[in-house]
């Protein structure tokens, strides 16, 4: 798979039965939707239909921002604002496939949700992604 953003070869990085698309050049990370469903599993515990439901269904964004093709479908991705203040601006697939996140955003979106809502969930979800990037610029 290409990265939707510089359109080079990403990575495979798996950790805890999640297989996340990485690329080391920009360090984007693809969540396609099974993937997402897990994280939100992590995340959201009992209520992850309803978390990844809010995360795909979210208002298109307005922004002088590059659209990017999805590395699924080839289609335009939308837009999007998640997260508390300051927002963070994702790519989202229109057709359901997945997320985009370029490198950085992941990190605020999770570090955000953890200062909100704490917890050990939380906490493996940091821990998570702490891991997984530092797997990642290791290899």
């Amino acid at each position: 798979m290409n990265c939707p953003k510089d359109h080079s070869p990403m990575i495979v990085v798996e950790h805890d039965r999640i297989a996340l698309d990485y690329c080391p050049e920009c360090r984007g990370v693809w969540f396609d939707r099974g993937e997402l469903e897990l994280l939100m599993e992590l995340a959201c515990g009992g209520e992850a239909d309803a978390c990844t439901a809010d995360l795909l269904t979210r208002p298109e964004a307005t922004t002088a921002e590059a659209r990017r093709r999805c590395p699924i479908c080839n289609h335009n991705m939308r837009k999007e604002h998640i997260g508390q203040q300051p927002s963070v601006l994702i790519d989202s697939c229109g057709r359901g496939d997945g997320l985009w996140f370029d490198g950085g955003e992941l990190h605020q979106v999770l570090s955000q949700f953890q200062a909100t809502v704490g917890g050990n969930q939380d906490a493996r979800l940091l821990d998570f992604l702490k891991e997984t990037l530092k797997a990642d610029i290791n290899e």
